[in-house]
């Protein structure tokens, strides 16, 4: 498959696996590390809670009830994923 005709899900699904796989080993890194400024900045995520809904959406509807609500937290390791991802998009057929 050539590089520059890659379907929009590959892409957006490997960039989002990135995130989550970076994400997942600051926590882990962050975990072995012992409490000192390296810890810190493996915690570091991104502020988004200016964007959205501050609580979730409750619908309730006496015989049901819905919650509609999205948290996106990403840490520095979780941006370090979305790199590599998009190096391996770029460099080598996947």
């Amino acid at each position: 498959m050539d590089p520059r005709h890659r379907s929009v899900k590959i892409i957006v699904l490997m960039i989002f696996s990135g995130a989550i796989i970076g994400s997942v080993l600051g926590d882990v890194a962050a975990a072995l590390l012992p409490e000192s400024v390296v810890r810190d900045f493996f915690l570091l995520s991104l502020d988004t809670s200016n964007y959205g809904l501050a609580t979730p959406f409750v619908l309730d509807m006496h015989i049901f009830s819905l919650t509609f609500g999205f948290t996106l937290r990403v840490n520095f390791m979780g941006v370090v994923g979305m790199g590599v991802a998009y190096y391996l998009l770029r460099y080598y057929r996947i």
